[in-house]
């Protein structure tokens, strides 16, 4: 009987594979602390309607939002920038303080993040392909969910 060796290159092609189809699943989180950072909106899903975010090179339809570790929320909007406070509970419970400003010549895109961040109540995290940071995070709400992508 020959003595078999070990096929290094087909032995290293097959646990690559394995890794990569690990790690495409969406690997969902609500651990709070990975919110810290700038959020941007990418997507709205309202009343079962998709709104994808209007073309970047307009800078007039950004919305951004920033998580600090200290329970503070700072955000910008097309003609505004914003503060306010969230409080995260259970596994995936949050909840938005409002935040006085004007929406005085806001996008239709700002008004679907005003309109609906304060009813948010849950959140999740989720990782896209083979990253190992949370890259998109969704705000729940009773109509429908905002839909960001992180930014820093």
């Amino acid at each position: 009987m020959k003595n078999m060796k070990p096929n290094y290159a087909l032995l290293t092609c097959t646990l690559l594979f394995a890794f990569a189809a690990v790690s495409c699943v969406d690997s969902i989180d609500t651990d709070p602390k990975n919110l810290i950072g700038r959020w941007q909106m990418v997507k709205v899903i309202h009343q079962g309607n998709t709104i994808l975010k209007p073309d970047p090179s307009h800078w007039l339809y950004e919305v951004e939002v920033e998580f600090l570790k200290d329970g503070k929320i700072e955000g910008t909007l097309f003609y505004d920038t914003f503060v306010g406070d969230y409080v995260t509970a259970d596994t995936d419970s949050i909840k938005f303080d409002y935040w006085p400003y004007s929406k005085r010549g806001d996008s239709d895109w700002g008004y679907y993040f005003d309109d609906n961040i304060r009813s948010v109540n849950t959140f999740s995290l989720r990782k896209k392909g083979l990253n190992f940071k949370y890259k998109e995070l969704y705000l729940n709400y009773g109509e429908g969910e905002l839909i960001f992508d992180r930014v820093k």
